[in-house]
């Protein structure tokens, strides 16, 4: 179903939204790429990362909120598995997410200069979906990330939904965990598909939420995944209710 949207100086001020994200997003790359030699390990970008949509909401009256389960621990690292519904997900989640993550991307985001530049000099991996064997060696990669001590954040839908189901998960996200021995935390966010609908340029004032999960052990090696994706699927709708229920009144 479509959203309704307002017109009149609520969409001119989403069409500006749009622009500032452009226009800052360029400027902060362009900064946080600058700091790499002092902060090798992407200490500075990702910190960066974190103000970038902080910043975003302010000007464009998106609002937000958090909860985070108590179980997570700060010297602990995860992988991270959220739903996907809006290109603003990632905002909400670095503006939200207890630590500093990276995160597997789509490989087409590296035919952005400076902005992918700067993501891949401070560990993001870009994942080829097309090509099954070079997305496990993204995966083997991701893995290297969480043995030095950074955890990742992995969409493990594939691509963004409906906002009203979630799609089938894919298995890469798991089988990381399963062979690297981490825990996954699974993630729900609400609110995004209404700020930016699929498909769509402006940007629009609203209200978001994103759920913090406890973290879930998988499988040891060579035990099947199945039911245990099953769980985290389950669990990660389960958390897209309770970021819903952060807003109890669900209007911008």
């Amino acid at each position: 179903m479509a959203v309704a949207r307002p017109g009149g100086l609520v969409r001119w001020r989403a069409f500006l939204t749009s622009f500032f994200i452009i226009a800052w997003t360029f400027l902060l790359s362009v900064v946080a790429t600058v700091t790499m030699p002092f902060s090798p390990r992407g200490e500075l970008y990702l910190w960066f990362a974190q103000v970038w949509p902080k910043v975003i909401f302010a000007f464009g009256g998106i609002r937000y909120r958090r909860s985070v389960s108590p179980e997570l621990k700060p010297t602990e690292r995860y992988i991270y598995l959220s739903n996907h519904e809006s290109l603003t997900d990632i905002l909400a989640l670095y503006a939200t997410l207890p630590e500093k993550v990276v995160m597997v991307a789509k490989r087409s985001l590296l035919i952005l200069p400076i902005f992918s530049w700067g993501m891949w000099l401070a560990g993001f991996v870009f994942i080829n979906r097309k090509n099954r064997a070079a997305a496990f060696r993204s995966m083997d990669q991701a893995g290297d990330r969480l043995r030095r001590g950074r955890s990742v954040l992995v969409f493990p839908e594939g691509t963004r939904g409906d906002s009203h189901s979630l799609q089938p998960f894919k298995k890469g996200g798991f089988i990381l965990a399963q062979q690297a021995g981490f825990r996954i935390v699974p993630v729900g966010i609400h609110g995004t598909h209404t700020v930016l609908p699929r498909d769509t340029f402006p940007v629009y004032p609203g209200r978001i939420a994103v759920a913090v999960g406890a973290p879930m052990q998988p499988p040891q090696p060579g035990e099947p995944l199945d039911a245990f994706i099953a769980q985290v699927s389950a669990e990660v709708d389960r958390l897209r209710a309770e970021a819903q229920r952060l807003w109890p009144d669900a209007s911008p």
